[in-house]
């Protein structure tokens, strides 16, 4: 007896076919214009690329140099940043932007401080709505309520 597959890419959540897009090569190829909007980001700081270093050796914990900096916003892809010091890059630089060139390929948006309460409460209320919804029907159903 064989198993079916038929089943094995379900959707985890009700956000949607987020991962049903088609295959197609190159379309994920972010590179480039993610240094460019990381350089761009470094430049709009008041603050010299030795000093961001030292604030992102800081509220990451590890060691990085005004040379790495520079090697990451480099053409030459032997060098990249580490996907875990985004958030202090984001922090430091002030920037979502350099968050945003990662997730665009897929359709995703990043959300701004304000923004993301606005989507909780959303979130939150669509919740509401439903549990509001499935009590009304139970108390439908053992005739605590009639339609």
């Amino acid at each position: 007896m064989s198993i079916s597959k038929k089943h094995l890419n379900n959707p985890l959540s009700n956000l949607g076919p987020l991962f049903d897009s088609p295959i197609i090569e190159g379309s994920m190829d972010v590179g480039l214009k993610f240094r460019d909007i990381l350089s761009k980001a470094f430049g709009r700081c008041k603050d010299s690329r030795y000093q961001l270093a030292g604030k992102l050796s800081e509220v990451t914990g590890r060691n990085i140099s005004k040379d790495m900096l520079d090697k990451y916003t480099s053409s030459n892809f032997d060098y990249a940043l580490r996907a875990e010091d985004l958030p202090g890059v984001i922090l430091i630089t002030q920037s979502l932007e350099v968050a945003q060139v990662l997730v665009e390929p897929v359709g995703c948006l990043v959300a701004s401080p304000e923004d993301s309460k606005l989507l909780k409460l959303a979130r939150l209320n669509k919740e509401k709505n439903k549990i509001l919804s499935e009590i009304a029907a139970l108390e439908t159903q053992i005739g605590l309520k009639t339609k």
